[in-house]
């Protein structure tokens, strides 16, 4: 039998396994709000109020030793864990104390080093008119925004619609865009295109006048969960969403009696 192979070689290789993946935790927003920003293209030259930038060279010297410091803390806890872990198991009689602990098959604790990436981004309070060029500005500040980014603040700016750059961000779950200038409702049902979102704010926009406003945009994101900071309740959802259905139905025929007056004046 080869090595590692055997029960314990397996077991020591998963151990090596899940000490050598780092634990992934998001980190703080990257804050860019109240900048005075006027396109997305300068965020690359602004410094963040608070959240770690994406560094554009090598890192320091000085950043390698903290790195290390905190890995070395976090290390030191993680053994902490594990050995209350093993003498947790160790005390269960029985078929539930088996050698899966880290101490029991490598005789060592696992080292885990957490690793902070950036998921939200913060640019309220800015003046920007158009979103044009974000994901190559978040680029330059956050790795792999197309995939990391989960959140982003884009309230209080001076943006009119909502521009297909947004649709690139696969993962968004949260997406703020109160106090704009949007006047279009039917502009919200182009959020389909986020399969993942959950919580969506567009009050203090324009199209919040009018009268059917929430209903049709729970009705045309039914995979939302809250708007405008407020619960989006089963009930609720259930009555928008036939409400919704019932309007395109509504909308499908004046479209076709538009086509057939039109066709008649002819």
């Amino acid at each position: 039998m080869l090595p590692g192979q055997g029960a314990n070689g397996q077991a020591a290789l998963r151990a090596a396994h899940d000490r050598d993946t780092p634990l992934v935790a998001s980190g703080p927003p990257l804050d860019y709000s109240f900048k005075e920003l006027r396109m997305c293209a300068e965020i690359e030259t602004e410094e963040p109020r608070s959240g770690i930038k994406k560094s554009s060279g090598p890192p320091s010297a000085g950043n390698e030793a903290k790195e290390g410091a905190e890995d070395e803390a976090e290390g030191d806890a993680t053994a902490a864990a594990a050995a209350a872990a093993a003498a947790a198991a160790a005390a269960v009689p029985g078929p539930l104390a088996n050698s899966r602990s880290p101490l029991a098959t490598t005789g060592k604790p696992i080292r885990k080093v957490v690793r902070q990436v950036t998921t939200s981004v913060k640019l309220n309070n800015n003046m920007l008119e158009s979103i044009s060029g974000l994901q190559l500005a978040l680029e330059t500040v956050m790795r792999a925004p197309l995939m990391n980014l989960q959140w982003i603040d884009l309230s209080f700016n001076q943006l009119t619609t909502i521009e297909p750059e947004l649709f690139r961000f696969v993962n968004l779950k949260a997406l703020y865009l109160h106090g704009n200038c949007i006047k279009a409702l039917a502009t919200t049902e182009k959020l389909r295109k986020l399969p993942k979102l959950m919580s969506l704010t567009m009050n203090g926009n324009p199209i919040e006048a009018s009268r059917i406003y929430r209903v049709y945009v729970i009705g045309a994101l039914p995979n939302l969960r809250s708007l405008d900071h407020s619960t989006i309740t089963a009930d609720e959802a259930e009555v928008a969403t036939a409400w919704f259905k019932a309007h395109l139905d509504r909308a499908k025929k004046r479209e076709e009696e538009r086509s057939f007056a039109a066709l008649e004046e002819d």
